[in-house]
C-alpha cells in the first residue's frame, strides 16, 4: 500500500511521528513523509497547502494519514478525499480537541485517537472513529541496567494540577523537563518511583514509556486504564494526596514488591508499541475499504 504520512519529523527523535513512519514501513508499505510544519516555515502556510494538495493529487496514494495537522487548510482535507482514503490521527487530550480538530474529524474517512474521552466526542462527528494506543518506541524505550540513584522523579512540564500534586508530596521529587528518547528511558531506569499525573481524563504516552523502560509507576487513574493495565500488578494507582504519600512511603521501603510490579508492567506494555499502532491503523483502513 502507498501511504502519504503528513506529520512532523525531526532529527532529534522528539516527534512520535518519527517512529510511527518507521513502523508503517516495517509492515511492508511504501510510506512517504511530508513535514507540514517545516514546509510552512520555508514557503508559508498558503503555499504549503497548495504544494501538499498537489502532492496528494499527483501521487495516487492509497491512504493519506494526517497526524493532527493543525493549521493545514480544510481544503487540503476535502481535496484529499477525491484522490485517496484519508485518516486523521489525533494523539492529544480532550482539552486540545478543539473546533478545528472536530471539524477535520468530519472531513476524513476515518479518525483514530489515543484518548477514550476524545473517542467519545469523535463518534458524535464521524462514526468511523477508533481508539488506537499511541504506545512507545521499542527501539529506544527499554530497561537500562544502571543504578537507581533517584528515589522519586517526574518527567515532564509542570503546570496546573501537576504543580499542586508535586508541591504536596512530602518527599523530594526530581523533575526532568525536555527529556526524550534514550535519555528518557535512562532517567526512568535510574528512578525507584516514577510519577505520572493524567490530564483531562486521559493517559499520557509517559505511561507507556515508563513501563517500557522497566520503571515502577505510580499514577492517578484514567478512563480506560483497567482495559489495559491491572492495578497493583502493572502499576499503582493513587486517589488523593494522602494516598499518594502513603504509597510512596510504602514502595520506597519495599523494593521487592516495587520490582515485581515493574517487571509485570513491562511485560504487559509490550503489546502497546509503535509496531502495534501501525498495524491497527492499517487494519482499520483495510476493514473499512476492502
Amino acid at each position: 500500500m502507498k501511504i502519504l504520512f503528513v506529520g512532523v519529523f525531526d532529527n532529534l527523535g522528539k516527534s512520535t511521528n518519527n517512529s510511527q513512519i518507521i513502523n508503517l514501513k516495517k509492515h511492508g508499505h511504501n510510506v512517504v513523509g511530508y513535514n507540514y510544519r517545516i514546509k510552512a516555515t520555508r514557503i508559508g502556510q498558503g503555499e504549503r497547502d497548495k504544494d501538499l494538495s498537489a502532492v496528494i493529487a499527483d501521487r495516487n496514494f492509497d491512504l493519506v494519514l494526517f497526524s493532527k495537522c493543525n493549521q493545514v487548510s480544510y481544503n487540503v482535507f476535502t481535496g484529499a478525499k477525491k484522490h485517496s482514503k484519508t485518516c486523521l490521527w489525533f494523539m492529544d487530550p480532550l482539552i486540545s480537541y478543539d473546533k478545528e480538530m472536530r471539524e477535520k474529524t468530519g472531513l476524513v474517512d476515518f479518525f483514530c485517537c489515543d484518548k477514550k474521552n476524545v473517542l467519545a466526542a469523535a463518534l458524535k462527528i464521524n462514526k468511523n472513529s477508533f481508539h488506537v494506543c499511541e504506545g512507545f518506541d521499542e527501539l529506544v524505550e527499554f530497561p537500562k541496567n544502571i543504578s537507581k540513584d533517584y528515589d522519586i522523579s517526574f518527567i515532564g512540564n509542570i503546570y496546573g494540577e501537576r504543580e499542586e500534586w508535586l508541591r504536596n508530596i512530602k518527599k523530594p521529587v526530581t523533575i526532568f523537563s525536555n527529556v526524550f528518547t534514550t535519555d528518557h528511558s535512562e532517567k526512568v531506569s535510574r528512578t525507584k518511583i516514577n510519577l505520572n499525573f493524567c490530564t483531562d481524563g486521559g493517559a499520557s504516552d509517559r505511561v507507556y514509556k515508563v513501563l517500557a523502560a522497566g520503571g515502577f509507576l505510580i499514577s492517578n487513574d484514567w478512563d480506560g486504564r483497567s482495559d489495559m493495565f491491572e492495578e497493583n500488578k502493572d502499576l499503582v494507582i493513587f486517589t488523593d494526596i494522602k494516598d499518594l504519600n502513603d504509597k510512596i512511603n510504602y514502595y520506597l521501603n519495599n523494593p521487592g514488591k516495587r520490582e515485581e510490579i515493574a517487571k509485570h508492567g513491562n511485560r504487559t506494555v509490550q503489546k502497546y508499541n509503535r509496531f502495534s499502532w501501525a498495524q491497527q491503523i492499517i487494519n482499520i483502513h483495510e476493514r473499512l475499504h476492502r
